[in-house]
């Protein structure tokens, strides 16, 4: 008797968020190689004036709501239009 798992499909949005990740990793583990600035060092970076605190605030905290489902369909722009 064989038994055959089933792996879940993955769709392309999961393909796309794989390949952002392995993007992600990829680029920090070659800067470091080079010595170069890591997408970390450049976010720390935007962080150091006031308006860039605001402003990256409001978006990570717009994405974050985003992601979770937590605006309303009409506040939130990715979904409206879907």
């Amino acid at each position: 008797m064989k038994l055959i798992m089933r792996t879940p499909d993955i769709d392309e949005g999961q393909y796309a968020w794989l390949g952002l990740v392995a993007y992600v990793v990829a680029y920090d583990v070659v800067a470091l190689l080079k010595d170069k600035r890591t997408l970390s060092g450049a976010f720390y970076s935007a962080t150091t004036t006031k308006i860039g605190r605001v402003l990256l605030a409001l978006l990570w905290g717009y994405l974050t709501a985003h992601l979770f489902r937590l605006l309303p369909k009409r506040y939130d722009l990715f979904r409206r239009f879907l």
